[in-house]
């Protein structure tokens, strides 16, 4: 049991909540945070605050009994267990408590032990919930219901690749992992289709259906020749990558030394005209369809996908109902395709923002680097695409540096910000200059952001030591100061020993530990009193850490520092 737990403690005899409360705390192998509560209705407003792991409660009380409070409950924190503590033995209540899924039942005549056993029992129990493998079984349930809009994602990322960056490795291990029916080292055929013109049924909010449908229709009707992985893009588009069933070695022949790739991309061919009739007799869709001439493989799979948006974006393409192929068509002009292979960088832009805006300098600068390597733009375009790039990257770092003004007098070196240096390029002499300038400008927006955070984090620990000092007497509890300080008690907890290397509870403990000290070398309090002013309701309890902790009883150590 390494896990911390929350307890609450209730029972409308405060006697026995403190004795239980005071039981806990001298199991100190139990790890337990322990709240007090000395009536149903004070243990509904602690569970209204924060979550509680174990309820150990009395079955009989004044106003809402137990069960009642069970059921508000398993309402508010339905992996929470319940424990019953009562004097009476009664079948009815002992029934109904199970049915209602409490985790055990104790008499409080069988003493401590039992409790504590109870206690035992249920934080093994909630271990066991939180194991690994009860985890890991959830997360695969959860990853394979999202494995559709995983598998879209990774193919869209695959469209937006500039060419020969994709190695076929990473395909491999990328289409296992999401149970994706595609091979790597298979070539696809490319497809195209673009909806015309919407049915009136069911107006706009009915569009994604019918994209699906159609993605079901095509699908099926392809299935007895291909495997395929379809995708939309647009309000409109969907793209399909088609692969031929069977052996997966390139230029297999038929019965009829035909190449099986041939003998499918006839097959895909002819029943585009099926497809398109049953779209518009099922779906009231008007259709066109733009097929590749030739099988790619998947590291060319972006340049096939711009020359058959080419090919539907203009031409023939622009009409309704087409069924296009590349070899009906002129192809897209050379100097066409070396602009699109080049502009492939920019459709990053939106990765480099989020970057920017979450502190991730790593990808960041990784992202950086690709998008503005002039090394791939052809001569005669270089300087319009150099442009590009650079306009947008000013709209990727305008926001920060509207929000953090002060971080261009760092970079600029001056005393206001030169927008103009900014948002010109030809105010740079290279650019490797301009580069230069957005990387240190990169540099000073992480950094301020990285500042800001470690000065908010000091910040957070400087509001907790001081509320620990002022509230030495009163609730300390993890739930407490998180609500003071305003923030959730296990990222608090978390945050706390991240950056002063020292778990709170420690710090609670030689906080209270320093200030009894204080108290027995220069006042002559009782020790009783003392112990209630540092926080410590059992006096026992209180010899008993400060013994552990300074191998002294408190009138020891009172007698050895006024010698």
């Amino acid at each position: 049991m390494n896990s911390m737990y929350r307890i609450l403690i209730v029972d409308d005899e405060p006697f026995i909540v403190n004795g239980l409360a005071d039981l806990c705390e001298r199991s100190e192998h139990l790890n337990l945070e322990i709240h007090k509560a000395y009536s149903a209705s004070e243990a509904l407003s602690w569970l209204k605050r924060t979550k509680m792991d174990i309820v150990l409660s009395d079955i009989k009380m004044p106003g809402m009994s137990g069960l009642a409070l069970q059921k508000e409950i398993v309402k508010l924190w339905p992996h929470c267990k319940v424990i019953f503590l009562t004097g009476y033995d009664d079948f009815s209540y002992i029934q109904e408590a199970i049915r209602e899924g409490s985790v055990d039942y104790i008499l409080k005549t069988e003493g401590n032990d039992a409790v504590l056993k109870a206690i035992e029992k249920t934080m093994v129990l909630l271990d066991q919930e939180l194991a690994a493998d009860s985890l890991i079984a959830r997360a695969r349930e959860n990853l394979r219901m999202a494995l559709p809009f995983l598998q879209q994602q990774y193919m869209l990322e695959l469209l937006q690749r500039a060419p020969g960056r994709t190695r076929r490795e990473e395909l491999e291990q990328r289409f296992r992992e999401l149970d994706m029916k595609l091979v790597a080292d298979k070539p696809c055929l490319v497809l195209l289709c673009r909806v015309d013109s919407w049915s009136h049924l069911g107006g706009p909010a009915a569009q994604p259906l019918l994209l699906y449908a159609v993605q079901n229709i095509t699908s099926e009707l392809l299935a007895p020749m291909t495997v395929s992985m379809s995708v939309e893009y647009g309000r409109s588009k969907l793209i399909w990558m088609l692969q031929y069933k069977g052996d997966q070695s390139a230029h297999r022949l038929t019965r009829e030394n035909e190449p099986i790739e041939d003998r499918v991309k006839r097959f895909v061919h002819g029943m585009l005209e099926q497809i398109q009739e049953t779209c518009k007799s099922l779906l009231k869709l008007k259709t066109s369809f733009a097929l590749a001439g030739e099988w790619t493989p998947w590291e060319h799979l972006s340049d096939k996908f711009e020359d058959l948006k080419y090919l539907m974006d203009s031409g023939l393409g622009i009409g309704h109902e087409v069924l296009l192929t590349e070899t009906m068509t002129i192809n897209r002009p050379e100097s066409q395709r070396d602009i699109g292979r080049s502009r492939m960088h920019l459709k990053r832009m939106d990765l480099l923002r989020g970057c920017l805006e979450n502190g991730d300098k790593e990808e960041f600068l990784k992202l950086f680097r690709e998008v503005t390597d002039a090394s791939c733009f052809p001569p005669e375009y270089e300087h319009l695409l150099k442009m590009e790039v650079y306009y947008g990257l000013v709209s990727v770092f305008m926001p920060p540096i509207v929000e953090l003004e002060s971080i261009c007098q760092v970079v600029e070196g001056g005393e206001t910000v030169d927008y103009i240096r900014l948002t010109h390029l030809e105010e740079h002499d290279s650019w490797t200059e301009a580069i230069s300038y957005f990387t240190r400008l990169a540099e000073v927006i992480f950094g301020q952001k990285e500042q800001g955070k470690q000065d908010q984090q000091h910040e957070v620990i400087a509001k907790v030591k001081a509320y620990i000092e002022e509230h030495l007497a009163g609730d300390l509890s993890l739930t407490q100061i998180g609500e003071a300080v305003g923030h959730n008690p296990s990222y608090l907890s978390r945050l706390y020993k991240q950056v002063t290397g020292e778990g709170l509870s420690e710090s609670i403990n030689a906080a209270r530990l320093a200030k009894a000290k204080q108290l027995l070398a220069e006042t002559s309090e009782k020790i009783h009193v003392i112990a209630a002013a540092v926080g410590f309701s059992s006096p026992p309890y209180f010899y008993r850490f400060f013994k552990k902790t300074t191998h002294l009883t408190p009138q020891e150590y009172r007698e050895l520092q006024n010698r």
